[in-house]
């Protein structure tokens, strides 16, 4: 079936091995320094996340003040995205990764020491800045680790590496905090971000310089024509808007209030997803290389939207699960699409970190946006109405995708032709 599916999107998709190693491949050494310090800086970044009751309680706190937190972390993020992707373009990733570690870092030493909820948003702000800066320097890098028949493998790594840091974060957090305080874990968490970045400023491996921009093209030339540009990067705006909208905002409020689940029930199936999402997010990279892009991309939009709709199709605990499952796993689209964006980025000779640097700014926007616009729609309307037109928007992007996008997987090969 996947076959004759790939065959109807994209007629030149084939189920042909593609190459492991050649000309195009970085080295080993730099592909796991990266990797590994993405994993680690996205920890640290994260320990704050199950902290927030007990930095409620000493500084005194709202649950409103609390939200705060997270919303300034998110703009801080916003602001970073776009800079971070120009100066990705320009410094080694090296470089870059430990700017990230000492902005992440401080983050959480201004965290930890303070005594009010002001100092407390700046912290949050300077994790945000940090946390962008190592997304967008990370995913421009593996990018650039494989030739175009590998790429969207190479990205799922990265998808990968950012998705595990995510998940233990948290975990971790929590656990050094249960030995200590909240302000402890947070020392932890500079301390960790200040090893990382001493260790990428004294690594001797070869990671290589910016990967630049062809002087072939335009300062300001764009990577593809304006409708390509608005519906590759419609497709992070309708998945993170999806991500945070429904697993983060509505699928625990619909499992606490409708199905009356523990919060340990929910947190299970949440770290389900989260697994689901891990998988997808693999699985993704290897559709995208084996069969085509748009092969790839397509089915995982739709999917996702299926995914959304079913939380407004029951109220049992089984489809509640199967919706946090199918949702997370379909998401994998981002790596697919930031993929496209960088074969198209190479092809036309334009900065890939500054491309991706705008797709994961309007992502973000699509993350702070739709989980304040949806609650707001479930508490006077309810779930349908609150739900399905999130599903709308993935299912219409989907089709967008199919009737605009052009097939990137070989263009690389063919401006080598010419």
């Amino acid at each position: 079936m996947i076959p004759s599916l790939a065959a109807l999107l994209c007629p030149r998709a084939t189920l042909a091995p593609v190459p492991r190693s050649g000309p195009g491949y970085l080295s080993a050494r730099p592909v796991v320094l990266i990797g590994l310090s993405l994993l680690i800086i996205t920890m640290a970044a994260f320990f704050r996340v199950p902290l927030l009751p007990s930095i409620g309680a000493d500084l005194s706190m709202s649950a409103a003040q609390l939200g705060l937190l997270t919303t300034v972390f998110a703009l801080g993020r916003l602001v970073a995205d776009i800079p971070a992707g120009w100066f990705a373009d320009r410094i080694r990733p090296s470089r870059m990764m430990a700017i990230s570690a000492l902005v992440v870092g401080a983050g959480g030493a201004v965290l930890g020491g303070s005594q009010t909820a002001g100092v407390a948003l700046v912290a949050a702000f300077l994790l945000g800045v940090g946390s962008a800066t190592t997304n967008t320097t990370g995913m421009t890098f593996f990018s650039h680790a494989a030739p175009a028949s590998r790429r969207g493998t190479a990205l799922s790594a990265f998808s990968a590496a950012l998705l595990a840091g995510q998940a233990f974060g948290p975990t971790v957090g929590g656990v050094v905090a249960g030995f200590g305080t909240w302000r402890s874990a947070m020392g932890v968490s500079a301390a960790i971000c200040a090893v990382t970045a001493a260790g990428l400023g004294t690594s001797r491996s070869e990671v290589g310089a910016a990967p630049g921009r062809s002087a072939r093209t335009s300062r300001h030339a764009p990577f593809a024509p304006l409708p390509v540009r608005v519906v590759l990067y419609g497709v992070p705006f309708a998945v993170f808007g999806a991500l945070g909208s429904m697993t983060q905002t509505l699928v625990p409020i619909i499992g606490d209030a409708a199905l009356g689940l523990s919060a340990s029930t929910m947190g299970l199936a949440l770290g389900l997803g989260g697994l689901a999402r891990l998988g997808g997010a693999l699985v993704g990279g290897q559709l995208a290389d084996r069969f085509s892009r748009k092969a790839a991309l397509v089915p995982g939009l739709l999917v996702q939207a299926v995914g959304v709709a079913l939380l407004a199709a029951g109220s049992t605990t089984a489809v509640w699960v199967a919706s946090i499952v199918v949702m997370s796993l379909a998401s994998y689209g981002i790596g697919v699409a930031g993929t496209m964006i960088a074969d198209l980025s190479t092809s036309a000779g334009v900065g890939v970190g500054k491309s991706l640097g705008i797709f994961r700014f309007v992502g973000d926007v699509g993350l702070i946006a739709a989980p304040v616009i949806t609650a707001l729609i479930y508490e006077r309307l309810g779930t349908a109405p609150a739900v399905l037109p999130v599903a709308a928007l993935l299912a219409g992007v989907g089709i967008a995708c199919s009737l605009v996008l052009p097939e990137t997987r070989w263009l690389e090969d063919e401006a080598a032709q010419r």
